[in-house]
């Protein structure tokens, strides 16, 4: 069985614009995991109430979230754990949802300043 490629179909491309790494679901990149609690944090904010499918969607998308945090950011692959656990347990996530998504965002703003 060939190497399993993100869904989102983030790729490493180099200066020309060519892939040259493809991420797996479990590699270290806090865009892919920024993408995901984004997602995350539109399919909780779509239903008022929150129940049914999205639930589902929501709590897989921190679940890949957390893949990319777990070897460079356990710390927030944890929060993203500990907000689906919550989820599932149908309590209200919204503020932490946000603030996750805004710690996610400033992750990536610093990457980008960096390069």
């Amino acid at each position: 069985m060939g190497e399993v490629i993100m869904g989102c179909n983030c790729r490493s491309k180099d200066i020309n614009g060519k892939v040259k790494v493809e991420k797996t679901p479990d590699s270290p990149c806090i865009f892919c995991a920024h993408k995901h609690i984004a997602t995350a944090k539109q399919l909780y904010d779509l239903e008022i109430g929150y129940k049914d499918i999205n639930k589902s969607h929501a709590i897989g998308q921190l679940i890949l979230a957390a893949w990319h945090y777990d070897k460079e950011y356990h710390n927030l692959a944890l929060r993203c754990r500990e907000i689906w656990l919550r989820m599932e347990n149908l309590e209200d996530v919204s503020a932490s949802l946000e603030e996750l998504q805004q710690g996610a965002w400033q992750l990536v703003v610093k990457a980008n300043e960096q390069s």
